[in-house]
């Protein structure tokens, strides 16, 4: 008891300290309750239930001819990067196809799932070269960017 006589006022500073803290966490909570909430959402809802294996690469791989010497295939969020480096000698529209030829490695769970970006780059220099194509989970097919020569596709 004796102690508590002593330092009446440090043990009022402190439970009044702990009372104010409290009040203030309540107010927070009051005028911001969404705080922690993303701002755009949940974008990632589900994507454990879609799972891309971890040989996707290889599989892209297996579904592309020889004229496709390198893929790679990266993952951020829900957007699929196919990155392509094709031959010298491959046309703008056959390069296009490759796309569609990338896309036949994923099950079409994935593909209402994912968004996906295909990147078809040359080994060598290249008017017409990089095209990029772009297809959002709700289309069936690729857009391309327009073609570097003028004559459009």
């Amino acid at each position: 008891m004796d102690f508590i006589k002593r330092n009446k006022a440090t043990i009022i500073a402190i439970v009044i300290f702990l009372v104010l803290v409290v009040a203030m966490f309540q107010v927070k909570n009051i005028f911001f309750p969404e705080e922690g909430d993303a701002i755009y959402g949940d974008r990632l809802k589900g994507i454990e239930k879609v799972k891309l294996s971890k040989d996707i690469s290889s599989k892209v791989d297996e579904k592309l001819d020889e004229s496709v010497s390198k893929v790679t295939v990266r993952v951020a969020g829900r957007i699929v990067n196919i990155i392509l480096v094709v031959s010298d000698d491959m046309s703008v529209d056959v390069a296009k196809s490759c796309g569609d030829k990338a896309l036949e490695a994923f099950s079409d769970k994935e593909k209402k799932y994912y968004d996906f970006q295909v990147f078809v780059e040359k080994k060598g220099e290249s008017n017409e070269f990089p095209i990029i194509g772009y297809r959002h989970h709700t289309k069936n097919s690729f857009s391309w960017t327009k073609n570097r020569t003028g004559n459009g596709s």
